[in-house]
Protein backbone atom coordinates (compact mmCIF):
# COMPACT_ATOMS: atom_id res chain seq x y z
CA UNK A 1 0.00 0.00 0.00
CA UNK A 2 1.18 3.26 -0.86
CA UNK A 3 1.97 6.16 1.93
CA UNK A 4 -0.21 8.51 1.05
CA UNK A 5 -3.45 5.94 0.62
CA UNK A 6 -1.98 5.07 4.20
CA UNK A 7 -2.50 7.96 5.72
CA UNK A 8 -6.51 8.44 3.96
CA UNK A 9 -7.20 4.96 5.69
CA UNK A 10 -5.21 6.14 8.78
CA UNK A 11 -7.15 9.47 9.17
CA UNK A 12 -10.41 7.94 8.80
CA UNK A 13 -9.56 5.03 11.62
CA UNK A 14 -8.74 7.92 13.76
CA UNK A 15 -11.81 9.69 13.17
CA UNK A 16 -13.76 6.72 13.85
CA UNK A 17 -11.76 5.76 17.11
CA UNK A 18 -12.55 9.43 18.54
CA UNK A 19 -16.00 9.60 18.11
CA UNK A 20 -16.03 6.31 20.22
CA UNK A 21 -13.36 6.92 22.54
CA UNK A 22 -12.74 11.16 22.76
CA UNK A 23 -10.22 10.31 25.89
CA UNK A 24 -8.50 7.61 23.43
CA UNK A 25 -4.85 7.65 22.61
CA UNK A 26 -3.27 6.59 19.46
CA UNK A 27 0.21 4.28 19.31
CA UNK A 28 2.22 3.80 15.85
CA UNK A 29 4.41 1.47 16.16
CA UNK A 30 6.99 -0.96 14.66
CA UNK A 31 10.28 -1.23 13.77
CA UNK A 32 13.15 1.27 12.82
CA UNK A 33 13.10 2.97 9.56
CA UNK A 34 9.59 2.07 8.77
CA UNK A 35 8.08 5.73 8.83
CA UNK A 36 6.40 6.12 11.83
CA UNK A 37 7.31 9.64 12.56
CA UNK A 38 6.62 10.83 8.99
CA UNK A 39 3.19 9.43 9.17
CA UNK A 40 2.92 11.00 12.87
CA UNK A 41 3.56 14.43 11.03
CA UNK A 42 1.35 14.15 8.35
CA UNK A 43 -1.38 13.27 9.87
CA UNK A 44 -0.94 15.93 12.38
CA UNK A 45 -1.95 18.17 9.68
CA UNK A 46 -5.86 16.65 9.93
CA UNK A 47 -6.04 16.35 13.85
CA UNK A 48 -4.51 18.78 17.04
CA UNK A 49 -2.11 16.37 17.96
CA UNK A 50 0.53 16.34 20.28
CA UNK A 51 3.57 13.22 19.66
CA UNK A 52 5.03 11.36 22.49
CA UNK A 53 8.10 10.03 21.92
CA UNK A 54 8.40 6.03 22.37
CA UNK A 55 12.33 6.28 21.67
CA UNK A 56 14.76 5.36 24.35
CA UNK A 57 17.32 7.41 22.87
CA UNK A 58 15.78 10.09 22.21
CA UNK A 59 15.19 11.57 25.59
CA UNK A 60 19.03 12.86 25.45
CA UNK A 61 19.57 16.40 24.92
CA UNK A 62 22.63 17.03 22.60
CA UNK A 63 22.06 13.24 20.83
CA UNK A 64 20.18 14.57 17.86
CA UNK A 65 21.79 13.13 14.53
CA UNK A 66 22.77 9.62 15.64
CA UNK A 67 18.84 9.23 17.49
CA UNK A 68 17.42 10.73 14.12
CA UNK A 69 14.91 13.41 16.03
CA UNK A 70 12.81 15.30 13.98
CA UNK A 71 13.81 18.49 13.15
CA UNK A 72 13.63 21.84 15.02
CA UNK A 73 11.01 23.47 12.41
CA UNK A 74 8.65 20.56 13.29
CA UNK A 75 9.63 20.48 16.84
CA UNK A 76 8.09 24.37 16.82
CA UNK A 77 4.82 23.56 15.14
CA UNK A 78 4.18 19.72 16.38
CA UNK A 79 4.59 19.57 20.31
CA UNK A 80 6.76 16.66 21.05
CA UNK A 81 7.17 15.48 24.78
CA UNK A 82 9.98 12.43 25.68
CA UNK A 83 12.57 14.34 24.26
CA UNK A 84 15.50 15.78 25.75
CA UNK A 85 14.86 14.78 28.71
CA UNK A 86 18.07 14.49 30.21
CA UNK A 87 21.83 14.95 29.45
CA UNK A 88 23.56 12.17 28.57
CA UNK A 89 25.14 11.34 32.34
CA UNK A 90 21.63 11.14 33.47
CA UNK A 91 19.43 8.35 33.47
CA UNK A 92 16.03 8.24 33.37
CA UNK A 93 14.16 5.01 34.04
CA UNK A 94 11.08 3.26 32.17
CA UNK A 95 9.32 3.46 35.78
CA UNK A 96 10.01 7.65 35.64
CA UNK A 97 8.77 7.62 31.82
CA UNK A 98 5.23 5.91 32.86
CA UNK A 99 5.11 8.26 36.06
CA UNK A 100 5.68 11.16 33.36
CA UNK A 101 3.46 9.67 30.48
CA UNK A 102 0.57 8.70 32.75
CA UNK A 103 0.85 12.84 33.52
CA UNK A 104 1.12 14.13 30.11
CA UNK A 105 -1.57 12.37 28.61
CA UNK A 106 -4.41 13.65 30.74
CA UNK A 107 -2.76 17.05 29.92
CA UNK A 108 -3.27 16.58 26.28
CA UNK A 109 -6.57 15.39 26.36
CA UNK A 110 -7.29 18.63 28.61
CA UNK A 111 -6.08 20.59 25.88
CA UNK A 112 -8.65 19.22 23.32
CA UNK A 113 -5.71 17.88 21.71
CA UNK A 114 -5.19 14.32 20.27
CA UNK A 115 -1.80 12.10 21.83
CA UNK A 116 -0.37 10.27 19.68
CA UNK A 117 2.47 7.30 20.89
CA UNK A 118 5.34 6.98 18.45
CA UNK A 119 8.14 4.83 18.16
CA UNK A 120 9.94 0.99 18.31
CA UNK A 121 11.12 0.76 22.06
CA UNK A 122 8.96 -1.97 23.50
CA UNK A 123 8.96 -1.26 26.86
CA UNK A 124 8.13 2.41 25.85
CA UNK A 125 5.18 1.52 24.54
CA UNK A 126 4.11 -0.90 27.07
CA UNK A 127 4.71 0.97 29.96
CA UNK A 128 0.91 1.99 27.95
CA UNK A 129 -0.36 -0.92 26.19
CA UNK A 130 0.34 -2.94 29.06
CA UNK A 131 -0.18 -0.76 31.61
CA UNK A 132 2.74 -2.55 33.50
CA UNK A 133 2.36 -2.02 37.45
CA UNK A 134 6.87 -0.98 37.71
CA UNK A 135 9.31 -1.14 40.82
CA UNK A 136 10.11 2.46 41.98
CA UNK A 137 13.96 1.18 42.17
CA UNK A 138 16.30 4.37 40.96
CA UNK A 139 19.51 3.22 39.18
CA UNK A 140 22.61 1.66 41.38
CA UNK A 141 25.09 2.72 39.45
CA UNK A 142 28.08 1.02 41.80
CA UNK A 143 25.91 -2.27 40.71
CA UNK A 144 25.51 -1.94 37.45
CA UNK A 145 29.39 -0.84 36.88
CA UNK A 146 30.04 -4.57 38.79
CA UNK A 147 27.72 -6.70 36.46
CA UNK A 148 28.79 -5.22 33.19
CA UNK A 149 32.57 -5.66 33.81
CA UNK A 150 31.84 -9.12 34.74
CA UNK A 151 30.08 -9.57 31.27
CA UNK A 152 32.99 -8.09 29.78
CA UNK A 153 35.02 -10.58 31.41
CA UNK A 154 33.13 -13.66 30.67
CA UNK A 155 30.02 -12.58 27.94
CA UNK A 156 27.36 -14.81 28.46
CA UNK A 157 27.68 -14.96 32.48
CA UNK A 158 24.44 -12.56 32.77
CA UNK A 159 22.22 -14.02 30.81
CA UNK A 160 22.98 -17.13 32.88
CA UNK A 161 22.71 -15.77 36.17
CA UNK A 162 19.25 -14.95 35.33
CA UNK A 163 18.41 -17.79 33.38
CA UNK A 164 18.54 -19.01 37.16
CA UNK A 165 16.72 -16.08 39.00
CA UNK A 166 13.95 -15.12 36.54
CA UNK A 167 13.64 -18.01 33.57
CA UNK A 168 10.53 -16.67 32.11
CA UNK A 169 12.39 -12.70 32.00
CA UNK A 170 15.28 -14.25 30.47
CA UNK A 171 13.63 -16.25 27.59
CA UNK A 172 12.58 -13.17 26.27
CA UNK A 173 15.91 -11.58 25.96
CA UNK A 174 18.99 -12.39 23.56
CA UNK A 175 22.19 -12.67 25.49
CA UNK A 176 23.57 -9.96 24.25
CA UNK A 177 20.93 -7.59 25.26
CA UNK A 178 23.27 -6.66 28.35
CA UNK A 179 21.43 -3.52 29.34
CA UNK A 180 18.11 -5.13 29.68
CA UNK A 181 19.85 -8.19 31.35
CA UNK A 182 21.26 -5.94 33.92
CA UNK A 183 18.48 -4.20 34.65
CA UNK A 184 16.62 -7.22 35.47
CA UNK A 185 19.15 -8.39 37.73
CA UNK A 186 19.31 -5.22 39.96
CA UNK A 187 15.55 -5.37 40.49
CA UNK A 188 16.15 -8.51 41.86
CA UNK A 189 19.41 -7.64 43.87
CA UNK A 190 17.50 -4.34 45.30
CA UNK A 191 14.24 -5.74 45.81
CA UNK A 192 14.55 -9.43 46.11
CA UNK A 193 11.36 -9.73 43.32
CA UNK A 194 12.45 -10.90 39.99
CA UNK A 195 11.36 -8.62 36.88
CA UNK A 196 8.67 -11.18 36.45
CA UNK A 197 6.85 -10.68 39.71
CA UNK A 198 7.28 -6.60 39.44
CA UNK A 199 5.96 -6.12 36.02
CA UNK A 200 2.20 -7.31 36.36
CA UNK A 201 0.49 -6.92 32.94
CA UNK A 202 -2.95 -4.47 33.81
CA UNK A 203 -5.93 -3.12 31.51
CA UNK A 204 -5.04 -0.10 29.67
CA UNK A 205 -6.22 2.92 31.21
CA UNK A 206 -7.36 4.57 28.58
CA UNK A 207 -9.03 3.35 25.23
CA UNK A 208 -6.00 2.56 22.43
CA UNK A 209 -5.63 2.86 18.93
CA UNK A 210 -3.08 0.48 17.83
CA UNK A 211 -1.69 1.45 14.64
CA UNK A 212 1.24 -1.55 13.27
CA UNK A 213 3.05 -0.08 10.19
CA UNK A 214 4.68 -2.46 8.58
CA UNK A 215 7.80 -2.69 5.64
CA UNK A 216 9.38 -6.04 3.51
CA UNK A 217 13.09 -6.33 5.29
CA UNK A 218 14.22 -5.67 1.51
CA UNK A 219 12.85 -2.47 1.91
CA UNK A 220 13.74 -1.36 5.69
CA UNK A 221 17.52 -2.05 5.14
CA UNK A 222 17.39 0.05 2.11
CA UNK A 223 16.00 2.88 3.76
CA UNK A 224 17.60 2.38 7.16
CA UNK A 225 21.78 2.29 4.17
CA UNK A 226 20.30 5.71 3.65
CA UNK A 227 19.92 7.27 6.98
CA UNK A 228 23.24 6.16 7.86
CA UNK A 229 24.66 7.91 4.87
CA UNK A 230 22.76 11.01 5.47
CA UNK A 231 23.44 10.88 9.29
CA UNK A 232 27.05 10.81 8.53
CA UNK A 233 26.57 13.86 5.99
CA UNK A 234 24.46 15.72 8.41
CA UNK A 235 27.91 15.94 10.58
CA UNK A 236 27.22 12.72 13.10
CA UNK A 237 31.27 12.58 13.61
CA UNK A 238 31.24 16.07 14.55
CA UNK A 239 28.84 15.54 16.77
CA UNK A 240 30.50 12.57 18.58
CA UNK A 241 33.11 14.81 18.76
CA UNK A 242 31.54 17.32 20.40
CA UNK A 243 29.93 15.23 22.97
CA UNK A 244 33.68 14.07 24.10
CA UNK A 245 35.45 17.32 24.13
CA UNK A 246 31.95 18.41 26.50
CA UNK A 247 33.29 15.44 29.04
CA UNK A 248 30.81 13.14 28.28
CA UNK A 249 32.50 10.00 28.77
CA UNK A 250 32.53 7.03 26.22
CA UNK A 251 31.53 4.80 28.67
CA UNK A 252 28.36 6.06 28.99
CA UNK A 253 24.99 4.45 28.07
CA UNK A 254 24.01 6.82 26.07
CA UNK A 255 27.55 6.90 24.20
CA UNK A 256 27.15 2.89 23.75
CA UNK A 257 23.70 3.62 21.19
CA UNK A 258 24.28 2.35 18.17
CA UNK A 259 25.88 5.09 15.38
CA UNK A 260 27.82 6.45 18.40
CA UNK A 261 29.80 3.48 19.13
CA UNK A 262 31.06 3.03 16.18
CA UNK A 263 31.93 6.43 15.17
CA UNK A 264 33.95 6.41 18.52
CA UNK A 265 35.84 3.58 16.98
CA UNK A 266 36.52 6.00 13.80
CA UNK A 267 37.30 8.44 16.27
CA UNK A 268 39.96 6.51 18.05
CA UNK A 269 41.27 5.12 14.78
CA UNK A 270 39.93 1.39 15.45
CA UNK A 271 38.13 1.39 11.73
CA UNK A 272 38.56 3.07 8.30
CA UNK A 273 34.89 5.24 7.66
CA UNK A 274 33.69 3.05 5.65
CA UNK A 275 34.23 -0.02 8.56
CA UNK A 276 32.49 2.32 10.50
CA UNK A 277 29.56 3.25 7.25
CA UNK A 278 29.06 -0.41 7.10
CA UNK A 279 29.13 -1.47 11.00
CA UNK A 280 26.10 1.12 11.20
CA UNK A 281 24.30 -0.11 8.68
CA UNK A 282 24.87 -3.82 9.90
CA UNK A 283 23.81 -3.21 13.41
CA UNK A 284 20.85 -0.93 12.91
CA UNK A 285 19.36 -3.84 10.43
CA UNK A 286 19.94 -6.55 13.27
CA UNK A 287 18.00 -3.81 15.73
CA UNK A 288 15.49 -4.04 12.92
CA UNK A 289 15.41 -7.60 12.84
CA UNK A 290 14.41 -8.27 16.42
CA UNK A 291 12.26 -5.31 16.73
CA UNK A 292 9.83 -7.45 13.46
CA UNK A 293 10.26 -10.32 15.28
CA UNK A 294 9.20 -9.07 18.88
CA UNK A 295 6.15 -7.11 17.06
CA UNK A 296 5.01 -9.49 14.72
CA UNK A 297 4.64 -11.59 17.86
CA UNK A 298 2.87 -8.95 19.84
CA UNK A 299 0.61 -8.55 16.76
CA UNK A 300 -0.36 -11.81 16.73
CA UNK A 301 -0.98 -11.77 20.22
CA UNK A 302 -3.37 -8.68 19.74
CA UNK A 303 -5.19 -10.33 16.84
CA UNK A 304 -5.55 -14.10 18.97
CA UNK A 305 -6.11 -12.95 22.33
CA UNK A 306 -6.90 -8.94 21.91
CA UNK A 307 -6.73 -6.76 24.98
CA UNK A 308 -9.44 -4.97 26.93
CA UNK A 309 -10.05 -1.15 25.36
CA UNK A 310 -7.66 -1.72 22.40
CA UNK A 311 -8.55 -1.72 18.93
CA UNK A 312 -5.96 -3.25 16.33
CA UNK A 313 -5.19 -2.18 12.82
CA UNK A 314 -2.38 -3.51 10.50
CA UNK A 315 -0.61 -1.33 7.31
CA UNK A 316 1.98 -2.72 4.92
CA UNK A 317 3.63 -0.10 3.37
CA UNK A 318 4.78 -0.80 -0.66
Amino acid sequence: MEVQDIILETKQEIESFRKKNPDGVVIIRWATATGKSKLSIELSKYFDTEIISADSRQIFRYMNIGTDKVADEILAKIPHHQINMVNPDENYTSGQRKNDVYKIIPDILARKRLPMIVGGTWLYIDTVYKNFSMPDIPPDMKLRDELFAKEDKEPGILHKELMKLDPEEAAKLHPKSTRYIVRALEIFHKSGQTKTDTFISQAPQRPLLMLWLRREKEDTNKKINTRVREMLRWWLVEEVEWLLKKWYDKTLQSMQGIGYKEVIEFIEWRCSYNDMEDRIMITTHQLAKKQRSRFRRYMAEGIQAPRENVTYKVWKLS
